[in-house]
């Protein structure tokens, strides 16, 4: 193959490290990385996928709800219906699997000024949509999002290799002192 020496290989995507998208773990998170209201959404939507794949436990739904988030009423257009719904989602989420609803989700301001509705059904939104939507002019039927998971919760990498460390250091420990009993018996 003849390839010219100013010809460089230039990759047509960025190399996986360098696209690392994070995705928001709180709604504190959810809304600080908002600063459109398209932001809002792509990041709402992060967010879900956090919920459904990678918290396993009630506390880790708990301490994901637990910081209030900004007020996103002031940076665009719509910031209201995104306060108000983060706020329904919360208390919706409480409910649905029996913990304490964070005390933000009380905040009178977060409020729609109008009613949204999510699909041009408004009929069967009015009927169907929890409670907690409705008390703030949001109008959709959410997706259980949230099932936790049976066993031990979620254990990060650093922590797995910690122990596996200490498991090791004990086994050889052990070992050891088997080695020092069978010497010391011949």
């Amino acid at each position: 193959m003849n390839v010219s020496p100013e010809y460089r290989y230039r990759p047509r995507f960025k190399p996986a490290k360098a696209r690392e998208h994070r995705w928001p773990w709180t709604v504190k998170e959810l809304a600080e990385w908002s600063k459109t209201y398209e932001d809002f959404g792509g990041n709402l939507g992060d967010w879900e996928h956090t919920l459904e794949r990678k918290l396993t436990s009630r506390h880790e739904l708990v301490a994901s709800l637990a910081e209030p988030p900004p007020r996103l009423a002031g940076r665009f257009k719509e910031g209201d219906i995104c306060d108000a719904y983060l706020a329904a989602l919360a208390e919706w989420l409480s409910d649905q699997n029996g913990l304490p609803r964070p005390e933000w989700v009380y905040d009178r301001r977060r409020v729609a000024k109008e009613p949204w509705f999510s699909t041009p059904t408004y009929r069967t939104l009015l009927i169907h949509s929890p409670a907690s939507f409705k008390q703030r002019n949001i109008f959709t039927i959410p997706e259980r999002l949230f099932t936790p998971r049976r066993g031990r919760p979620h254990a990060p990498e650093w922590e797995k290799r910690e122990k596996a460390a200490l498991r090791q250091r004990r086994y050889r420990l052990r070992v050891k002192a088997l080695l020092r009993q069978a010497r010391k018996k011949k």
